[in-house]
């Protein structure tokens, strides 16, 4: 293996290591500079953005890194301004479900392009993730002006070139994909890190007037006729791939469910390949539930799961989004966090919904919703005691409400006896 797709590995694996969100975004910079040489910053920099493009880092800690990294590295060198400028405005333009870690991406990219690293240097990722989840409104428009006009000025070849990666799914026999990746990087003459995908030159017009042994002009085929087919193992997953776009829409009926579980079930690799992201959950969900709960148990251990969690919480508040919820927290072991948060949220709709029939229908659902988690022992009453007690006195007067008062009212009173009782002598 070369020095520098060792060097590569290394990068990943500093930005994948747990203790990188309590190091400052200006240690980790300097760690990245002294790593590598300044003729190699710019691959760096390409590499970077590569990954995060391509969702190879998905945690929100290895993305702010990476992009404080791939700000820096240019700064360092006495430079005014990053040639990833562009990336960062594509990134900032994408059309996002507006969820916390998305806002709070967004927030660290406007502060970065904005304000420079001089407010940001001190942070470290941990800090971030504890800033509010409000959008900012940074000023952009004159640094954005002033790169579309840089790109104005590039030669005509430049301006029509295309990314020269695409995405795809791992090869089946590929045992570590990301050394390989690093090392197809680092060694092959046709790297994305050294190459443009470009014309090499400008067409000449053809002439007006037919003339003697002129050129023969093509028209080219339109492209959309054509399905490149660029996967090795196409036929892996395919009838799982075209049920799952299927579950998108409408509910499935049994035999399907039981079709593509079995599918899921025989490759424990397929359900990062079938086409579902966080963004498609809430989909999912409410078409099928019980396909959502099954897939997201085989998701527990995804990087991802941090943000389908982040979905769950912040969708509406319906029968199937519940059943989906109540079924995960017997099935495996949700973080307190979640949960916590996620009656929370219940509890804030409920009490925000203006339709007064919607609203009662709403609040019995949560009702019977908590005292199922609180028969089942899925939550510690105390520690959300005050708010479901306030939330059973506002709407006492539904049935299922007074129900969970009671029952919250008899687990506090166990809990007090017990508590209480004097150790026999």
């Amino acid at each position: 293996m070369s020095k520098i797709s060792q060097d590569y590995i290394a990068l990943y694996e500093f930005l994948m290591d747990k203790n990188i969100e309590h190091q400052t975004f200006e240690t980790m910079s300097g760690i990245v500079q002294k790593k590598f040489n300044k003729n190699d910053y710019l691959s760096v920099g390409t590499l970077l953005s590569m990954l995060i493009r391509h969702g190879d880092l998905p945690g929100i800690i290895q993305k702010v890194s990476a992009y404080y990294i791939i700000y820096d590295l240019f700064r360092s060198d006495g430079q005014t301004e990053s040639p990833f400028l562009p990336f960062f405005f594509t990134v900032l333009e994408q059309n996002t479900i507006p969820t916390r870690l998305n806002i709070i991406e967004k927030n660290f990219l406007s502060q970065l392009l904005g304000n420079g690293t001089k407010e940001l240097a001190k942070l470290t990722p941990a800090h971030i993730l504890k800033t509010d989840s409000i959008p900012l409104q940074v000023d952009l428009f004159t640094l954005k002006e002033h790169v579309i006009g840089k790109q104005h000025e590039l030669p005509a070849t430049v301006k029509a070139g295309l990314m020269n990666t695409i995405p795809g799914p791992t090869a089946p026999s590929a045992e570590n994909p990301i050394k390989e990746l690093m090392e197809g990087l680092a060694l092959s003459s046709i790297s994305p890190l050294k190459n443009t995908f470009a014309p090499q030159f400008m067409s000449v017009a053809p002439p007006l007037l037919p003339f003697e042994d002129e050129l023969a002009w093509f028209d080219l085929t339109n492209r959309a006729y054509h399905m490149p087919e660029y996967d090795a193992s196409n036929s892996i997953g395919v009838e799982a791939k075209k049920l799952i776009i299927q579950a998108f829409k409408q509910a499935l009926n049994l035999g399907q469910q039981f079709v593509l579980l079995e599918e899921l079930n025989k490759d424990p690799n397929l359900v990062y390949q079938i086409g579902l992201t966080p963004a498609k959950l809430p989909d999912l969900v409410e078409n099928n539930p019980i396909v959502s709960v099954e897939i997201l148990q085989k998701l527990i251990n995804s990087m991802q799961i941090t943000e389908y969690f982040n979905i769950l919480v912040n969708m509406d508040i319906t029968l199937h989004s519940i059943e989906v919820v109540n079924r995960l927290t017997r099935s495996i072991d949700l973080p307190t966090e979640f949960i916590h948060l996620y009656i929370s949220n219940c509890i804030s709709k409920c009490e925000a919904m203006k339709d007064e029939r919607k609203q009662l229908r709403l609040v019995r659902l949560v009702c019977v919703f908590l005292q199922s988690l609180i028969r089942n022992k899925m939550i510690n009453v105390k520690e959300l005691f005050i708010e479901i007690e306030a939330f059973c006195v506002e709407f006492s007067r539904v049935k299922e409400a007074a129900a969970l008062y009671r029952l919250v009212k008899q687990v506090e009173i166990g809990e007090g006896a017990v508590g209480t009782q004097k150790p026999k002598e």
